[in-house]
């Protein structure tokens, strides 16, 4: 039963407006058949892509590491990966065997990380088809080989006790490595370019957000709901 009509019209018409807008929004008009919650969070990722890039950093300290001599053996899962991670070190200018699923590497430990973040750059900025040129197989999956091979390295380096390496090599791979491939195919944008259309969207979440409470409160209010509690009656 409507208690207070005006403001469960208020109420409704808030909520019927509401699921128009949204309906809208769901709609596949923005861009490439994407709807607005698809076209939102490609935005925000693309923006967060534009603030995440350290490989320019990490490129400098890797070069602090040139004429450092290192030499481990990876374990991977088996002879294949063995083989695509070798093509990765060897690329670096590393000596490389290949043993069933063990893989030996010694080499200028700089210019292997400089080898694994050129890559990174270059998945970072989506040319990924030059990866797969170099390597011959997926460039995303060469990304992940180096990470994973990358981490088979640092557990060699704490066992042989090479801590400054192991933090060297961790950055690179938290820094460069992930963001790479994690951000591949995302198209880089920067707030400072886009001030407007983040100003925008951040606005319209807000209002969006309160138009809906609002709508409830007052579709609630005309029925006569409220979570407030009734005066208690005197005692006779």
């Amino acid at each position: 039963m409507i208690r207070n009509k005006k403001t469960f019209f208020i109420g409704l018409a808030l909520l019927i407006s509401f699921c128009l807008v949204y309906a809208g929004m769901m709609s596949p008009n923005f861009g490439n058949g994407r709807n607005g919650l698809e076209f939102a969070d490609d935005m925000f990722n693309s923006l967060s892509k534009g603030s995440a890039y350290f490989i320019g950093d990490q490129m400098k300290k890797a070069t602090k590491e040139n004429g450092k001599t290192i030499n481990v053996t990876l374990k991977a899962k088996g002879n294949d990966e063995a083989v695509n991670w070798a093509k990765l070190y060897q690329s670096a200018g590393a000596d490389v065997k290949v043993d069933s699923a063990s893989v030996s590497v010694k080499g200028d430990y700089g210019k292997i990380l400089a080898s694994a973040l050129n890559d990174s750059d270059a998945m970072y900025n989506n040319k990924g088809d030059s990866i797969t040129a170099k390597y011959g197989y997926d460039a995303r999956e060469a990304t992940y080989n180096w990470y994973n091979s990358f981490k088979k390295m640092d557990n060699e380096f704490k066992k042989q006790e090479m801590f400054k390496e192991s933090s060297v090599l961790n950055n690179v791979m938290k820094k460069g490595i992930e963001p790479a491939y994690n951000y591949y195919g995302i198209e880089i944008k920067h707030v400072k370019d886009n001030k407007a259309s983040l100003t925008f969207m951040l606005t319209f979440y807000l209002i969006y957000t309160l138009w809906y409470g609002f709508g409830l409160f007052f579709l609630f209010d005309g029925l006569g709901i409220s979570t407030s509690k009734s005066p208690k009656k005197a005692e006779a």
